[in-house]
């Protein structure tokens, strides 16, 4: 018997990259997208596996709309690896940046398996943008490779003490290299 079998009503999703997740780790993905939204004031929110299939987006798509956007991403982000690693540049945290007039589009990837995208508006500054999107992706990673029966035990969300220790160790690599 695998574990999902033992967890009693669990429904399972295989996405298009073959993983499987269950709906409490979809659940999981949804409270951290929410949460961001909530902290960063977002625009639109995306979480895709690297295959481009949608797990969640914070406004309702249409099926065209949303496999073209999710495939754009994984296209993306794919082609962005390639370049980091033809350059020497590549690390297991990628994430793009676009700044545009009046919005600032992340993508980042989310563990190997899954990506995020965050459109946040302009006067969001960068840099804070840039630490809550990375916690976010970082812990949808987590989520992914971590069995169902202790997803419980994981430290997710984004609240005021985990982000002010991210943001102290963020300034404290700034100044000591």
């Amino acid at each position: 018997m695998t574990e999902l079998e033992n967890i009693p009503n669990e429904s399972t999703k295989t996405l298009r990259n073959g993983i499987t997740i269950v709906s409490l780790q979809e659940d999981a993905i949804k409270k951290l997208a929410v949460e961001l939204q909530d902290k960063l004031q977002t625009l639109f929110i995306m979480v895709v596996d690297t295959a481009g299939q949608a797990i969640y987006a914070s406004e309702p798509l249409t099926s065209n709309k949303s496999n073209a956007l999710g495939s754009l991403l994984a296209g993306d982000l794919s082609a962005s690896q390639e370049l980091a690693r033809v350059t020497g540049q590549y690390d297991l945290s990628q994430l793009i940046i676009r700044e545009g007039v009046e919005s600032t589009l992340f993508i980042s990837e989310a563990g190997k398996d899954l990506l995020l995208l965050a459109i946040v508006p302009g006067q969001v500054p960068l840099g804070w943008a840039r630490i809550l999107i990375k916690e976010t992706a970082r812990q949808i990673g987590e989520i992914i490779h971590t069995p169902v029966s202790d997803l419980d035990l994981l430290s997710l969300g984004l609240d005021d003490e985990k982000l002010t220790d991210i943001y102290e160790e963020s300034l404290n690599n700034i100044w000591n290299g």
